[in-house]
């Protein structure tokens, strides 16, 4: 699957509180980079994982994926700013949903 595909997909998992589903699409995808030997596009996927678990901030995956080796997508022409969304959403859904994957709590914060 295209790389932009499998982040969209991501993205949109993750706002709505669909955890199990973002993190199955990049760890799935992320093997299959990694058994195509696409090295890049396998720390990217596994950088993901590692801050839905918790293991890396959203700011430290900020830092980490400005570095232009990290430029997986041959259609976005504005990569950084890209990038600055992405984290931006991942974090706003850690504060929303309390992700800390396998664990996290599905319900919305005070929205009743």
């Amino acid at each position: 699957m295209n790389a932009e595909d499998v982040i969209e997909i991501f993205k949109m998992s993750v706002v709505n509180g669909d955890v199990n589903n973002a993190y199955s699409i990049v760890d799935k995808n992320m093997k299959l980079y990694k058994k195509k030997g696409l090295k890049n596009k396998e720390e990217f996927m596994q950088y993901l994982i590692n801050t839905l678990k918790g293991e890396i901030d959203p700011e430290d995956l900020y830092k980490i994926y400005s570095d232009d080796k990290y430029n997986i997508f041959p259609f976005i022409r504005d990569y950084k700013e890209y990038i600055f969304a992405l984290v931006d959403i991942i974090k706003y859904s850690m504060n929303r949903y309390n992700i800390k994957y396998p664990e996290f709590d599905g319900k919305r914060c005070d929205d009743l």
